[in-house]
């Protein structure tokens, strides 16, 4: 076996799990009407499929004075029972454990319209600002009653056992921390009393369920803020929870909101970011099965960690979104054929909008029964691809998988499309794993590429297609700017392609506010030039999700970037670029700029597909940027789309 160590049972608590991969819970916004439904349950049988040994399920909601929303669900309602019930023997019949997350968020809200919330002083949420109602002692006793209460109902819905969520800052750890607690009551001010909260929730659910149900403990280490908890006050506090007996495991994590971008490190920041500070918390455990987690994403990692005593579990959650079966094919010595998590953080954008759980490179994520397993078609046709990018990548694979003969014709000498641009940003290895997945799985299902062809009518007609699927893509623009022409404007892409840039001042008008913004200006800016942002939007880079674009507008900051929102590059004029307020219409004069890079207008190149149908070829769909310039998660879906549609 390639991964021994990881693939080891473990006993926790009354139970043994299979082997050491947990799936971290998080919010999905599958509950319907605050219950669990056929959404939920088959989004949590796919993750069992995979082979994950134990799964934590949800954010699930404790107590009606937790700001949640109808997509969570609510556990404190015993008419939740049955659908968890059905999702329990859905996992079960996988060989994996479920364990329910006991959650309340305090004070923490990600939303514009702040509700009314509970905390133990009233000092605001640092994320939404909303100033919370101080729990009362009796508010606080009603509390703890409801996390008893929801681990009953946990157990009568046949979970294997409840984890109870005192980490990223919510109510426990808002007790528990000096930045979040002042209270001058039992439940304040001294070590004893900070710990007092979470110490009575758990004597009370371990009092109503006897040592049958595991009982663990997701822990925040360190919260990255002044004032708050540090690795050297959790190690303190990891100690006196196994000195008390009543936990199983502690599963670990990091930050708070004020810090919340520590909760799913990106590409700013290294492999098993957390896992050296973690092996603290490890020693200090009594012996307790420690999970560790944090840009954990690979076999090999995971393998490490687990053969070197860092940690007892491995703790996955956005890899276990972008592939479920990331266990299975590492199990069986596959992991070339895993489709790694790139730490985009989309999927944790879309559920604090409030859809529903998703990934830019699994499209299948969050809608497993509208797309579920692939399965052969009835009949194997020949399918042509114009287009060798992500979306016609997708396309290809999944057409292939389905016995289909497929064809790309990429008209440039390598597969990627805009993708391969990556390789010249700063620390973004991660986009390259997009396309080397596709490209290995395209290769594996013996697909033919056709390279340095463009395909045109003459060519896709050679192939004598019963389908074509067009990737064409699109290409950045850049508009006519008014004046004079006296310094240049080029597109993203040219500016990536170029290299280094001359000149010492570059402008950059970020008309994207996504990634490829982000990389144009970290690439320039990483060359030594002073870079000025220019941006319609109230803030740059706002398309980002929340946690991303900390870390973005972090590494920015740190290299002396300007930015301009809500302004417009007006003209240039003399050498120098005028910028206009959109607004009040205040100009500002940039001298001496050597360039001005636009980032986001595209023109979609997909009129390829009514030349064929012109041309007497009916069976045409177009994907991805040919049909619009959108982001990757689009031209990943379309793709899929239609190479299921064949």
């Amino acid at each position: 076996m390639r991964f021994p160590r990881l693939f080891e049972a473990i006993r926790i608590g009354s139970r043994t799990a299979k082997n050491r991969v947990m799936r971290l819970a998080t919010v999905t916004n599958l509950a319907e009407s605050s219950r669990i439904g056929e959404r939920m349950i088959v989004h949590y049988r796919t993750v069992a499929e995979g082979g994950a040994g134990t799964i934590v399920i949800e954010a699930l909601r404790v107590h009606a004075s937790d700001a949640g929303r109808p997509t969570f669900v609510t556990l404190f309602d015993p008419a939740v029972v049955p659908g968890l019930r059905r999702l329990a023997d859905a996992v079960h019949a996988e060989d994996a454990l479920l364990i329910a997350q006991l959650y309340h968020g305090g004070r923490q809200h990600l939303g514009r319209m702040v509700p009314t919330m509970w905390a133990p002083s009233a000092i605001a949420c640092p994320y939404s600002g909303g100033v919370p109602h101080q729990m009362t002692t009796a508010e606080v006793h009603d509390v703890v009653a409801g996390f008893v209460r929801s681990a009953l109902h946990a157990r009568d819905g046949g979970v294997d056992g409840v984890e109870v969520h005192g980490a990223q800052g919510h109510l426990i750890q808002q007790f528990v921390s000096p930045f979040s607690n002042q209270r001058r009551d039992a439940y304040g001010g001294s070590f004893e009393n900070r710990l007092r909260f979470p110490r009575e929730i758990i004597a009370g659910i371990r009092e109503q369920v006897g040592r049958d149900l595991i009982v663990g403990y997701r822990m925040g280490t360190d919260e990255f803020t002044p004032g708050g908890l540090t690795i050297d006050d959790s190690a303190r506090i990891a100690g006196e929870l196994a000195a008390d007996g009543l936990v199983d495991y502690l599963s670990l994590s990091q930050g708070n909101f004020n810090s919340i971008d520590r909760h799913l490190p990106d590409r700013h920041s290294p492999p098993a970011t957390f896992v050296e500070q973690n092996v603290h918390i490890k020693a200090a455990a009594g012996g307790l099965p420690v999970v560790t987690s944090g840009r954990i994403e690979t076999p090999e990692q995971a393998e490490t960690i687990i053969a070197s005593g860092k940690a007892d579990v491995v703790g996955l959650c956005r890899p276990l979104i972008v592939d479920p079966d990331w266990p299975r094919k590492a199990l069986e010595g596959r992991p070339e054929d895993i489709r790694y998590c790139i730490s985009c953080n989309q999927c944790w954008g879309w559920v604090t909008d409030g859809r529903t759980i998703g990934c830019v490179c699994n499209a299948r994520a969050g809608r497993e029964i509208e797309l579920g397993p692939l399965h052969a078609a009835p009949v194997a046709r020949r399918v042509v691809v114009a287009g060798g990018g992500p979306s016609g990548l997708e396309a290809a694979r999944v057409a292939a998988e389905r016995g289909h003969r497929v064809t790309i014709l990429e008209q440039s000498d390598a597969l990627g499309g805009k993708v391969r641009l990556t390789e010249h940003v700063p620390h973004d290895e991660e986009m390259r794993r997009v396309i080397d997945y596709l490209i290995g799985q395209v290769e594996k299902l013996g697909v033919k590429v056709r390279l340095e062809t463009e395909a045109t009518p003459a060519t896709v007609a050679a192939e004598q297609p019963d389908a074509v699927i067009v990737a064409t893509g699109a290409i950045p623009v850049a508009p006519d700017v008014p004046g004079d022409g006296s310094v240049a404007v080029s597109t993203s892409s040219g500016a990536l392609l170029v290299g280094m840039l001359p000149g010492d001042h570059v402008v950059v008008m970020d008309e994207d506010g996504y990634y490829w913004a982000a990389a144009v200006i970290e690439t320039v800016a990483g060359q030594g030039k002073k870079v000025t942002v220019v941006t319609r939007f109230f803030e740059i880079l706002r398309e980002l999700p929340a946690v991303s674009r900390i870390s973005a507008l972090r590494a920015l900051d740190e290299q002396g970037v300007a930015a301009r929102p809500h302004t417009y590059v007006d003209r240039i004029e003399q050498g120098a670029v005028v910028l206009k307020d959109c607004y009040t219409g205040r100009e500002e004069t940039i001298p001496g700029a050597a360039a001005v890079i636009w980032v986001g207008p595209q023109e979609a190149q997909g009129s390829l597909a009514e030349t064929l149908r012109a041309s007497g070829i009916d069976n045409v769909r177009v994907v991805g940027d040919a049909f619009a310039p959108r982001r990757l998660a689009n031209a990943i879906e379309d793709g899929h789309r239609a190479g299921r549609a064949i």
